[in-house]
């Protein structure tokens, strides 16, 4: 279902989310007005909750402060709605701690959340586990279902898509370098230094932060990152040095992040929150009655 608001070219597409958004904006049109309607600037802590499938083409020709603004403004729904299923997930598997008496049901989200994550083996059977194993599946749990900072994920999106304008993002919706499973599949780079593998492609930008956050949770490349982020939380530029293995530039790389970190003061974001249904309420409120 469309609907055209205020006469404008401005549609909204109403759907069921995996990520629970109100709305999904389809052009750089849409994306301006919404964000005109809704008083959304780039460092607003109140985020409402709409996203975009593809970054539109009009990124590549924006001045360079009005890209950034542009690029945080979209990216930033994404990441807090991603980081929201991470939390409910996190929250609902260690909430079974506490429980003497696991359902079927419940143990099965046990074992498949633990294999997601790589706690366990898909070989391992949670129900035919003794009580130290099973504190230790919870322990490893607690590290690795957890949010990812804004400002990390804000940054290393930037850096990896050239702030939204590499052919990546414009031809797979590949914000963050990720490559193809199968070495015939996706997008072949122009130069390729390392293994010959091509760059995945995604149907959505979401997919793309999924895929993400969930490498950061669980690849043991990362555990430095984890191991900061759970015991000191606050320390961002920490938590960059647990990325060294991230890209083939090693040290250099964390140095990377931390500029991009510091110059855009993207920290201010971690303490940014989804908004609630009336924000978006009110732009739907300006519709007129026209369906398509």
């Amino acid at each position: 279902m469309k609907i055209l608001i205020m006469a404008t070219v401005f549609s909204v597409l109403f759907f069921t989310s995996p990520v629970n958004a109100d709305i999904v904006l389809e052009s750089f049109e849409e994306i301006e007005t919404a964000h005109k309607i809704l008083n959304y600037k780039w460092k607003t802590k109140a985020v409402p909750r709409i996203v975009i499938n593809s970054i539109p083409e009009e990124i590549k020709d924006m001045t360079a402060i009005k890209r950034v603004r542009f690029f945080v403004k979209i990216m930033m729904p994404l990441i807090l709605l991603e980081n929201e299923k991470i939390m409910e997930e996190r929250n609902r598997f260690l909430a079974l701690q506490e429980k003497e008496h696991l359902s079927d049901e419940e143990i099965r989200f046990l074992n498949e959340t633990a294999v997601k994550y790589r706690i366990i083996s898909s070989e391992t059977d949670i129900s035919e586990s003794d009580e130290s194993h099973l504190q230790h599946v919870f322990n490893m749990a607690d590290y690795k279902i957890m949010a990812i900072p804004p400002a990390i994920a804000l940054a290393m999106a930037a850096l990896e898509s050239g702030w939204g304008t590499s052919r990546f993002v414009s031809e797979g919706n590949n914000l963050f370098g990720h490559v193809a499973r199968n070495p015939e599949d996706g997008l072949q780079p122009a130069n390729w230094a390392g293994m010959s593998r091509n760059i995945m492609i995604f149907d959505s930008l979401q997919e793309s932060v999924s895929t993400y956050m969930l490498n950061l949770n669980r690849n043991r490349a990362y555990n430095k990152f984890r191991v900061t982020r759970k015991h000191r939380p606050y320390d961002i530029i920490g938590m960059t040095e647990g990325f060294y293995l991230y890209a083939i530039i090693g040290d250099e790389y964390a140095g990377r992040l931390q500029f991009i970190i510091s110059r855009y003061r993207f920290a201010e974001l971690n303490d940014a929150y989804l908004d609630c249904e009336k924000r978006t309420a009110s732009l739907k409120a300006l519709k007129q009655a026209y369906i398509q």
